[in-house]
């Protein structure tokens, strides 16, 4: 059975949505967790409104960055082996949850579930939706175990097997690792929830079936509003290289880093922002040519940097 959380910042125009494709889930063992953080435009009264035994409706009185304290929030309140979470302005479809449940069938000792999902981009123009880029590379697989050194090499070459939306995370495990890097960091916090539960879950389970959308043009978005910073991943590889005890493991751990902190440098450029010079920021060891190309033109004029950028083929770090 399942926990699903939805933290809830000023989405009211969503709410319906996403919450909707909950309720009609086909596989009906579920607890449907909304935490408001601080909302100003009437969400937590819309949460209010919804009518179902299975809802539990909750309100903290100031936001959190990237929602990661509501997350947290009801992760304390989970009642559920399975926690599953998906934010207040995506979709799932109604199979999503019998997916998740099936790939236990597969592998019972799994400690991470996940399955595809679709990119959705709505412009005033036209909308175009297609599969992430790990669905694309490996659908033909079909179900599939994953462990940590398939989720960093994925990672760092622009195909990440999870995201948030898609995936379920044993409830214990989660509580283990202390959740989501509340108060460390306000983007990518994440990617460093699924890089620790990988790392001490150690396996997980990916099914190819596309059952979530993800809305990318939808209000509030973290990724569209703050500046560029290291995030957490920077101090969690720090840790976990120092653990591992195997050259390869740290050595794609430290991979994964740069392709992080350079996506996240380019990501931050994208939206109009001066993210200033990767020099410093990421390990010149682990870069590949790409990524050394984008550290030394990272120290010239930013709208330079941007017409070098668009001139490179898109790849790992796009």
């Amino acid at each position: 059975m399942f926990s699903v959380i939805i933290p809830i910042f000023n989405k009211f125009p969503h709410l319906d949505r996403s919450v909707d494709s909950v309720l009609h889930q086909d596989f009906k063992d579920f607890e449907l967790i909304l935490v408001d953080d601080g909302s100003t435009d009437g969400s937590y009264e819309k949460a209010l409104s919804f009518k179902d035994d299975r809802i539990k409706v909750f309100q903290r009185d100031s936001p959190g960055p990237g929602g990661y304290a509501a997350r947290n929030f009801g992760i304390q309140k989970a009642k559920y082996d399975w926690v599953a979470f998906l934010d207040a302005d995506d979709e799932w479809q109604e199979h999503h949850l019998s997916t998740l449940s099936g790939l236990l069938a597969f592998q019972p000792n799994a400690q991470i579930l996940s399955t595809c999902w679709l990119d959705n981009f709505d412009s005033e123009d036209r909308q175009r939706t297609f599969p992430n880029a790990y669905c694309k590379e490996n659908q033909a697989r079909g179900i599939h175990e994953i462990g940590i050194l398939t989720f960093l090499k994925s990672s760092s070459k622009g195909a990440p097997p999870f995201w948030t939306g898609a995936l379920a995370i044993k409830t214990t495990l989660l509580r283990s690792i202390k959740g989501f890097p509340e108060g460390r960091c306000k983007r990518g916090g994440d990617v460093d929830t699924w890089l620790r539960a990988m790392y001490f879950g150690k396996l997980a389970v990916w099914s190819p079936l596309q059952t979530v959308t993800y809305h990318r043009d939808s209000m509030n978005m973290v990724t569209k509003q703050e500046k560029f910073e290291l995030g957490c991943e920077a101090e969690t590889v720090k840790i976990l290289a120092k653990k591992a005890n195997n050259s390869e493991l740290e050595a794609h751990l430290h991979v994964f880093l740069n392709a992080r902190i350079v996506s996240r440098w380019l990501q931050t450029l994208r939206v109009g922002q001066r993210p200033g010079s990767l020099l410093g920021k990421v390990s010149w060891k682990y870069l590949d040519l790409k990524g050394k190309i984008l550290a030394l033109t990272s120290m010239l004029p930013n709208d330079f940097v941007s017409q070098v950028y668009r001139r490179l083929k898109k790849g790992k770090y796009d």
